[in-house]
């Protein structure tokens, strides 16, 4: 089902983490009101028949419960809208703010967990630590949501085993699905600032697309779904972002790398793959058929192994 995504800049959102300009990074200003929700909606149901809102950009549990109720009533009025999902941070998850959630039939929960690392929240001011982060998963989980966590790579403090911890404590949450966003520096955010006096370094496009990929195959070899890869930009607004791995086809990137890394631990004779996956291969053996196959070994299988050697060579066999 497609989205039809409100951005809520900063509502509802108490702290500033240093990487943080929602402004820049969405060219969206204000918070929109329930007048432009319905323009949104309506221009959006001009080209289908059923979509899902997503409140995106702010805190939406962070909102007060009377405005939370204003917006979730609201979209509900219109009949293309066939479901609801809302970010929020993991400190703005309690049983009550899911029980108004729920009483409005809220399907997804996406928290912006970005690190189980707990050096690496603080360096970051994410503002809560990683216990809490599993305790608002798990409740989540518990009153019958789908959980949708946001990981980030390449944020201060962090390095590769962090982000091998954080897809390993992601699944152990019960996490349904992710999106992976490696971490972009814009202009004038205290990330900025900590980078020019040398106090961060962010990751090229190559670091990047590695980690990701080594992410890819541990999450989904274990059955959570990534359903986004990289941080969407604007054209506009590129101008913004000084530094960090912007590439708008990161996605098909790291997933061709994750079918390197499989085809290298695999040394299939013959792969046999639909054509929607042929954007991911780059060798002359591919050849399309109905399944999917690495000498008879199931993709998902095929990314467990994958995963479990990284996890093993990153924690030098402690796992």
């Amino acid at each position: 089902m497609k989205i039809i995504p409100v951005f809520l800049p900063y509502a509802g959102c108490k702290k500033r983490c240093v990487f943080c300009d929602q402004v820049k990074a969405t060219g969206q200003e204000k918070v929109p009101s329930l007048d432009d929700i319905a323009r949104l909606i309506e221009e959006y149901s001009k080209t289908s028949e059923e979509y899902e809102v997503g409140f995106y950009g702010g805190t939406f549990t962070g909102l007060s419960e009377q405005k939370m109720e204003e917006y979730l009533s609201f979209v509900r009025k219109f009949s293309v809208v066939r479901s609801i999902r809302v970010s929020t941070r993991p400190d703005e998850v309690t049983k009550e703010k899911l029980e108004i959630l729920k009483r409005y039939d809220v399907e997804t929960i996406e928290v912006g967990v970005q690190s189980f690392s707990d050096e690496v929240l603080k360096a970051s001011k994410r503002g809560y630590t990683s216990d809490e982060v599993e305790r608002a998963c798990k409740l989540i989980k518990k009153m019958g949501f789908r959980l949708s966590v946001h990981l980030m790579v390449g944020l201060p403090k962090s390095d590769r085993k962090d982000e091998i911890l954080s897809a390993l404590r992601t699944i152990e949450c019960g996490a349904d699905l992710v999106r992976i966003h490696p971490t972009l520096v814009f202009e004038g955010t205290e990330l900025h600032r900590m980078m020019e006096t040398f106090q961060y370094s962010p990751l090229d496009l190559e670091e990047a697309i590695d980690i990701c990929s080594d992410l890819v195959c541990i999450l989904e070899g274990w059955g959570v779904r990534v359903i986004r890869i990289g941080y969407h930009v604007p054209v506009e607004l590129r101008r913004y972002v000084v530094a960090g791995p912007l590439d708008p086809a990161l996605g098909d990137k790291v997933r061709k790398t994750v079918m390197k890394k499989v085809i290298k631990r695999l040394r299939p004779t013959r792969v046999v793959a639909p054509k929607n996956y042929l954007v991911w291969f780059e060798s002359e053996e591919v050849k399309v058929g109905d399944e999917f196959l690495f000498d008879e070994l199931a993709y998902t299988d095929a990314l467990f192994l994958v995963g479990k050697e990284v996890i093993e060579g990153c924690l030098n066999g402690s796992l």
